[in-house]
């Protein structure tokens, strides 16, 4: 029997070799969105491909890996793998991935000819090829216009790079220089996390390692078990609808349903998916490893924050989607937003279910998206272009928006949510390195919902275009149908976008919307806020006083969202200091 301090010690390099690996990665890539926006993930695998370490990285990588993983290795053969190895895949279909954007390189970790462990690294590619700059558009007829497939295949073989597919790789992508860095920061990111594991098993012997992955899995599992014990037994069901991608005359211009069925029974809890709409036009679909990502988060969220993360974590969730739906798209659906703004949707959908069970656990409704603003084109400025080599130049940023208000405290400012874990890109980088300005970056008042406790604001960027001429993409959410508050709290803000030239403001839609811009062109990009929870009578006075202050409501908002009256909003407002 293992003494705890081993076994501690054991688990807990195991987290830390996962977040050393993500750091390689952030240190030696090229994008931005990798390096400045930590848009990357990086895990520990035992030798059955069960996820047993992850980093604080981005959930969505790390939850669809669990199926990405075994599906990796599983293409290739366990038994054709060799000490150097690396596979790589971002394909949904056949590789279990997310979507194609991010792209996996999974690797064993031999010691004494035998495999003890798998490493993963996991980053968002800029660019992978498709029908538009930053491979990010919904507007898509199938999964070939997101960009090239990579079923599980031999990147590295022995270590070294397996040339004619790196070649293959790099050029079905507009940007291959900046590819080339992306992909030998992920393969560094294995090495590190190979070299650390293997250093661990010699220190303290394979067979110790194995046992310290056994008992982490389950531990967690244990201690999940206990939490749902603790959530009441029933049957808890929501209904939702997914926003339509605004398409070519005829496309469906109706919302997509979603229906959860949620039975929880002592330890376990079951999650059915039956009556979600067929899957759509446009890439809002979500592979089933996404809903499942999706699911296993909000089980995490609701019960105990202390849990290690883990593959025990999900052993007593079980789930089930239709096949050809939304929510378990089939071949060749298109997927990229599935990802990051159906997935939220459905986190959103089980919260909604759950607050009858757990009401002092859940949100507001909340932004719900990555709002990725996306420039394509090639850069004017010939000094740049001289430094770096780089004559097209795409600008991917992300964006936050609202997060849903608590039943204890307000909701969170300019934040992603959920599944999104990836910060905005900063703004001397942007500058620094694409023919963009940012002319402003502020939170924007009144787009929390009012409530008890209020919901967080969303934030607003506005960029100024010097391309010659550029495209613009942008993917969004909740344009149409607001994010709803809980338990008697008001709405937030929706998505807005628009483009503005020589005084004409062109509106662009969250899903769907595609410009071309010229310099001297401002885009102004604003994700959704988020819902309140409780009545907004309810809400104290010195709270309201302090919103105020901080410009996070507007005055008349107090009489408007907050139901003050004309007397008690004047005297309120004669109550803030002056000047």
């Amino acid at each position: 029997m293992m003494d705890i301090v081993t076994y501690e010690i054991l688990r807990s390099s195991l987290f830390a070799t996962a977040r050393e690996m993500k750091l390689a990665m952030m240190r030696t890539a090229g994008s931005p969105i990798v390096h400045s926006g930590g848009d990357a993930s990086a895990a520990v695998f035992d030798a059955e491909m069960q996820l047993v370490a992850q980093g604080n990285d981005i959930p969505t990588m790390l939850g669809s890996a669990v199926i990405s993983t075994r599906a990796s290795v599983e293409a290739i053969g366990r038994d054709r793998l060799r000490r150097g190895d690396v596979i790589v895949s971002n394909d949904v279909y056949l590789g279990g991935g997310n979507h194609q954007p991010d792209v996996q390189f999974t690797r064993p970790v031999f010691l004494d000819g035998e495999i003890i462990a798998f490493v993963m690294t996991r980053g968002h590619w800029s660019d992978i090829g498709g029908q538009l700059p930053g491979s990010y558009t919904t507007l898509t007829w199938d999964v070939f216009a997101e960009g090239i497939r990579i079923p599980p295949v031999l990147l590295y073989r022995d270590d070294r790079p397996v040339e004619d597919l790196v070649t293959l790789i790099l050029q079905n992508t507009r940007d291959p220089a900046v590819r080339l860095l992306d992909m030998q920061a992920q393969y560094a990111g294995c090495v590190v996390g190979d070299r650390r594991i293997a250093e661990i098993a010699r220190r303290y012997g394979k067979e110790a390692l194995a046992a310290a992955m056994r008992r982490a899995l389950d531990h967690s599992e244990r201690l999940m078990r206990a939490a749902l014990r603790a959530i009441p037994d029933g049957v808890y069901e929501a209904e939702d609808a997914i926003e339509p991608v605004t398409g070519p005359a005829g496309w469906s211009r109706e919302p997509v349903p979603i229906r959860v069925k949620i039975t929880k029974q002592g330890d376990g809890i079951h999650f059915d998916y039956a009556g979600s709409g067929t899957q759509a036009r446009g890439g809002i679909n979500c592979p089933f490893s996404v809903t499942c990502n999706s699911t296993w988060f909000t089980v995490k969220a609701i019960t105990d924050v202390t849990i290690p993360i883990n593959q025990g974590c999900y052993r007593p969730v079980t789930i089930s989607a239709p096949e050809g739906s939304i929510l378990n798209c089939t071949f060749p659906a298109p997927v990229v937003a599935g990802n990051t703004e159906t997935s939220p949707r459905i986190i959103d959908l089980l919260l909604k279910a759950l607050s009858a069970a757990v009401p002092e656990r859940v949100v507001g409704q909340s932004n719900c998206g990555a709002f990725s603003g996306v420039f394509g084109g090639m850069d004017p400025d010939a000094a740049r272009v001289a430094t770096t080599g780089r004559r097209f130049v795409g600008m991917i940023d992300p964006h936050a928006g609202g997060m849903g208000a608590r039943a204890t405290k307000d909701g969170v400012n300019g934040v992603r949510v959920y599944v999104g874990n990836a910060g905005s890109s900063a703004v001397e980088i942007i500058e620094q390195t694409s023919p963009v300005r940012v002319e402003e970056w502020s939170l924007v008042p009144d787009t929390g919902g009012a409530g008890t406790w209020r919901g967080g604001l969303t934030s607003r960027r506005v960029y100024r275009v010097a391309y010659d001429e550029a495209t613009f993409t942008v993917c969004g959410e909740r344009g149409i149908h607001p994010p709803l508050g809980q338990f008697g709290g008001a709405a937030g803000a929706t998505f807005r976008c628009e483009v503005t030239r020589d005084s004409q403001v062109t509106q662009v839609p969250a899903k769907g919307g595609h410009e071309i811009v010229h310099a001297g062109d401002r885009v102004m990009l604003q994700p959704a806020g988020s819902g309140g929870y409780g009545d907004p009578a309810g809400r104290d006075r010195v709270r309201l006083r302090d919103d105020l202050l901080d410009g996070y409501v507007s005055p008349e908002a107090l009489t408007r969202d907050y139901g003050l009256s004309g007397e008690a909003a004047a005297a309120l407002l004669a109550d803030l200091p002056h000047g």
